[in-house]
């Protein structure tokens, strides 16, 4: 009687040598479609519904989710994904609205800035202008508010605001009595967005407390800023969100100022930068084993796997490119690699990592 593992090889063997797909239901998918359009063998299949403006820059898409997704929790996020010339393009956005909301209209939110020279934000605000179909995947992400009842300071940049409107809306919906002040840095004030908003919301509950901060007039966030908006800073739990120099530059000034590294939770808005130390000056081998191919790379400039192997010609499975999707999973031989996601520094033997952020720390070799 054969395992459930050489089981489940087996069927995909069959559905790949009949269907070319790896499940038999992918290859019915475009017919079941027809009766069902929100069916689907990957993700959800959901509707956008409005494309609302809220600045020059920056738009929202409201979307009404498959009646199969099982909902989020506030401060998480989602992969998109839509057709464009025939070829899926994915992208993660964070959910941008409560459950509440979501529970009382049926319709979740995405707010996203069009990144200058990007292909995909702008095309979406553009395709989507009278609604069409995309497909969600499940909310992830562990960006939340912290269990208990601590005190919260939030810290925002610029469209990292995001997952802190979910949150906040939350509070405001289930009348939470949680003490919250959040500093929202734009770097002018037409870039602060949901201001009226968050005006009400802090006029209609006490312990919600907001500042705005407009970059043109009070540059960016220093120890000073603190202190006089939120006093009790070190008897909050901080959470920062934004572009990586803010979130950098903000982690760097708390604990200068005695919050204790895991007291500060942050969420990058794209890939994370990579600060690592190596074991030596030297470069590093990087070896790709399977394809006999080899190179050096510098230890002055950390560059990730992923970009490495690409450099060398070749071609590995990747997605997101920021260590969410998992797609770039390989086996690392030997060597050590640092995380760039997680801070963290592999074991020196056989283990499975993610190109997109693993960069060497000395000489590597990839079963590739």
């Amino acid at each position: 009687m054969p395992s459930g593992s050489a089981a489940a090889k087996a069927w995909n063997w069959l559905a790949q040598s009949l269907t070319q797909h790896d499940k038999i239901s992918a290859y019915f998918e475009p017919l079941i479609q027809i009766a069902l359009p929100q069916w689907t063998t990957e993700g959800y299949r959901s509707k956008v519904v409005q494309v609302r403006k809220e600045t020059a820059d920056v738009y929202t898409l409201v979307i009404t989710p498959s009646s199969r997704w099982s909902g989020f929790i506030p401060g998480q996020y989602l992969e998109i994904t839509a057709e464009r010339d025939g070829a899926l393009q994915s992208r993660y956005f964070s959910i941008s609205c409560s459950p509440e909301q979501y529970s009382r209209s049926g319709n979740i939110e995405l707010t996203i800035r069009v990144q200058e020279g990007g292909r995909i934000t702008p095309w979406l605000r553009e395709h989507f202008e009278h609604g069409g179909v995309v497909r969600l995947s499940a909310a992830q992400g562990d960006f939340v508010l912290p269990v208990g009842d601590d005190p919260v300071l939030m810290i925002a940049g610029g469209s990292g605001i995001t997952p802190f409107r979910s949150m906040l809306q939350h509070l405001g919906a289930c009348r939470s009595d949680r003490d919250v002040h959040l500093l929202y840095y734009g770097r002018d004030a037409q870039s602060l967005l949901f201001r009226d908003e968050f005006e009400r919301l802090a006029a209609e509950h006490s312990n919600i407390r907001i500042t705005f901060m407009n970059g043109e007039e009070v540059g960016v966030i220093s120890q000073e800023h603190i202190r006089e908006h939120c006093a009790d800073f070190a008897e909050r739990f901080v959470m920062i969100c934004g572009p990586t120099p803010m979130i950098k530059r903000s982690r760097s000034l708390l604990q200068e100022m005695g919050v204790a590294e895991d007291r500060i939770a942050f969420e990058y808005f794209g890939a994370a930068p990579i600060e690592m130390e190596r074991e030596s000056a030297d470069d590093a081998l990087v070896s790709f084993e399977r394809s006999g191919l080899f190179t050096e790379v510098s230890a002055k400039e950390p560059t990730s796997l992923l970009d490495v192997a690409e450099s060398q010609g070749l071609k590995p499975v990747s997605g997101c490119r920021i260590g969410v999707c998992h797609q770039c999973k390989c086996t690392k031989k030997s060597g050590v690699v640092y995380n760039t996601k997680t801070g963290a520094y592999s074991d020196t033997g056989h283990e499975d990592i993610q190109l997109c952020i693993s960069v060497a720390v000395n000489d590597v070799v990839l079963d590739i």
